[in-house]
């Protein structure tokens, strides 16, 4: 049982809860360009495919567009920054270019609908360029398209039945092309300045070559169809509309301009149509897709489609042949995706696809690999959560992979109730950041561990001493610490690690004294912390971690005084639920750390008391489960487990008189084989080991 009353040497010595923690950013390996997918424009099939970089999720119900790097080895996706948009965002569209991103914001509350303008950064943050546009007096926005020069932007309105067409400024502003009555212009009729469309237009797209856009009418059960002018104006085909089937709901047109796709969603079928040499539509057939198909995505090149089904909970999978027509691929027709998927891409690299996952209270994306021949099978893990009301999903990519720079790193300095800062060389060296004497804040009492949230904007420290606290900072663009306000927010009695989600929208306070809880907070659009409720959850005796499993979805605290991990869910709300059962044994002795591999499927757990590490299979509702072999032999005191980012390797903190960090290979099946050495020597007392990876 752990002593109280050393509570310093306690924490600082061997539990290594990041008492170090380093910051680092995303960067674009060169300057290969950005390269937009998700604007109606992808790289023709001559074209060599491309890395995917960057991705992009809109969220109706918490007003919200979300930014993540996507891994360009395993396809997962990895939260950056959180950003608010108008009210009700349904969509959003980014310019091949990749320099700007476009959400729909749709009529709510009496307002008409808008458009919120970013700039996409070299991290992939997204900051707001100006002010949003109004769809004055237009009402329902419900769709976003980029052309292909990254000139226009089209958006659709259900409401008054017309879309309206604006040029992008050099700073990424829209300024609106007004329409103009002519032979072959109709203006809307509740917006002069429209261009007119069918009843209830639901969906925008614009071919790869600029030339065409097209309009999905949901009432109408038709597509408008027109030609884009040199000024961005539209002007009607010779047929003006073309009868498609009941409910089209989105319309893709596949990478080499010749065939378009239109999910059907009154339905349960995709239809397929043939793109004249005029930009006119020419029906092919149509195929069984499922129930109530919202959206439609094909491989960049041109192999295969894959529809998401709302109705059936499913992505349907299809061959693409010579012609552009589908067939449902055998003997897999569909694999299973989250409640009601409402969209889906293909990334630029033709190996992963990503589905929106809008029904209440599922608020994921699922991931998927491409497999030959084009099957989809779930990634690792199989979805990631994300805020409320996912709706539309985008993505950006270039010629170069995108990687990990480590900049600045955190101390917490139990002894002296302070935080140093630093900044990291591009040979890994320290600094002092900004110089010597500024280099340390202030925290509370008896600091003992830093944490930072996936954003890199924001920092918390747990403070276990009398005043039972959590320090919060913000983050400079410097990697300066400022304290917010309150600079402290109190937490369970011996809070001794923090931890944050990874959607960056909750924090988890391990508190080993006496309440053996668990805090529960909020993360506010600022970075300040603020208590669920309930505040807290009870957790075993002397809890000193909680580990966050990568998707999201699962919390693990290991109880140093119980011998056991609790386990947890976590709500659409952040709030932790015990599982049933709420713990399982370690079968060793003072558990202290818990390590998640990235793909969700195993935990380890450092022992320190029993030098062991634990090893646990994940299961689909994620409980754990000792593995045959229930654990691997470390050092003395082991006091922290670390998985590298490929998912191969585990390491261990010997924090006793071996003084070494063990190191292991993952085999196939998740169980820990000692490496050759099995050890290595370092310092004296090491009580973390923490593993940094590229993207490249």
């Amino acid at each position: 049982m752990i002593d109280h009353k050393r509570v310093n040497n306690k924490y600082a010595r061997y539990i290594g809860l990041a008492a170090v923690v380093i910051l680092g950013v995303a960067s674009i390996i060169g300057s290969g360009g950005g390269g937009g997918d998700g604007g109606g424009t992808v790289p023709p099939p001559s074209v060599v495919l491309k890395f995917p970089r960057y991705a992009f999720v809109v969220s109706s119900e918490d007003d919200s567009a979300s930014s993540y790097v996507v891994d360009p080895i395993s396809g997962r996706l990895k939260f950056i920054s959180r950003v608010a948009t108008g009210s009700n965002p349904v969509a959003i569209a980014i310019d091949p270019g990749g320099e700007y991103a476009y959400v729909a914001n749709n009529f709510t509350n009496g307002s008409d609908g808008t458009i919120s303008k970013y700039s996409i950064g070299v991290d992939g943050s997204l900051a707001v360029i100006s002010a949003a546009t109004p769809i004055t007096p237009s009402i329902g926005l419900l769709s976003v398209a980029v052309d292909a020069s990254s000139n226009y932007v089209y958006a659709v309105n259900s409401e008054s039945d017309d879309v309206l067409a604006y040029e992008i400024q050099p700073n990424g502003d829209l300024v609106l092309v007004p329409c103009a009555a002519g032979p072959s212009v109709v203006c809307g009729t509740t917006n002069t300045l429209g261009f007119a469309t069918g009843d209830q237009p639901r969906f925008v797209t614009v071919d790869p070559s600029g030339n065409y856009a097209y309009v999905a009418n949901f009432l109408d059960d038709n597509v408008s169809q027109y030609n884009i002018e040199a000024d961005g104006t539209l002007t009607q085909l010779a047929s003006p509309t073309v009868p498609v089937g009941v409910g089209p709901g989105s319309i893709t047109v596949d990478p080499g301009g010749e065939h378009a796709y239109i999910a059907l969603s009154g339905t349960t079928t995709v239809a397929t149509f043939n793109i004249g040499a005029d930009g006119s539509l020419t029906f092919l057939d149509s195929d069984i897709s499922g129930i109530s198909p919202r959206s439609v995505a094909v491989d960049p090149l041109n192999r295969y489609a894959y529809a998401a089904n709302s109705g059936s909970d499913d992505v349907a999978q299809f061959t693409i042949g010579a012609d552009g027509s589908l067939t449902a691929m055998s003997p897999v027709p569909s694999v299973s995706a989250g409640d009601e998927p409402f969209s889906i891409i293909a990334d630029a690299s033709g190996r992963f696809t990503y589905v929106a996952n809008f029904g209440t209270g599922d608020d994921t994306v699922s991931q998927f690999t491409i497999g030959v021949g084009g099957g989809l099978s779930p990634n690792a893990p199989a979805v990631i959560t994300v805020p409320s009301g996912p709706r539309y999903l985008a993505m950006t990519s270039g010629s170069l992979p995108v990687r990990a720079v480590p900049k600045y790193a955190y101390a917490a300095n139990s002894g002296a109730n302070t935080v140093s800062q630093y900044t990291i060389g591009t040979d890994g060296t320290l600094s002092p950041n900004p110089d010597l004497a500024g280099r340390d804040v202030a925290a509370g009492t008896s600091p003992v561990s830093v944490t930072v949230d996936p954003s890199g904007r924001y920092a918390y420290v747990a403070n276990s001493g009398t005043d039972n606290s959590v320090s919060q900072y913000t983050i400079g663009s410097d990697g300066t610490l400022s304290a917010m306000t309150p600079a402290l927010v109190p937490a369970g009695t011996d809070p001794v690690s923090v931890t944050v989600d990874p959607s960056g929208r909750y924090a988890y306070v391990a508190n080993a004294g006496t309440d053996n809880s668990v805090s529960q907070f909020t993360i506010g659009s600022d970075g300040t912390l603020s208590a669920m409720t309930p505040a807290s959850v009870l957790a075993g005796t002397d809890p000193v971690s909680v580990t966050v499993d990568p998707s999201g979805r699962y919390a693990y605290v290991a109880n140093s005084g119980t011998n056991n991990v609790s386990q947890f869910t976590i709500g659409s709300v952040g709030t932790l639920s015990a599982m049933t059962p709420a713990s399982v044994l370690t079968g060793g002795t003072e558990p202290v750390s818990v390590a998640v591999d990235p793909r969700g499927k195993y935990a380890y757990v450092a022992n320190f008391f029993s030098n062991t590490v634990s090893q646990f299979t994940i299961g689909s509702d994620g409980t754990l489960t000792l593995m045959a072999t229930p654990t691997a032999v470390t050092g003395f005191g082991p006091a922290s487990v670390t998985v590298d980012p490929s998912g191969k390797y585990a390491y261990v903190a010997n924090s006793g008189t071996s003084n070494s960090l063990s190191q292991f290979a993952i085999g196939s099946d998740g169980t820990l084989s000692s490496m050759t050495p099995a050890s290595e020597l370092a310092g004296t007392d090491p009580v973390s080991v923490t593993t940094i990876g590229t993207w490249n």
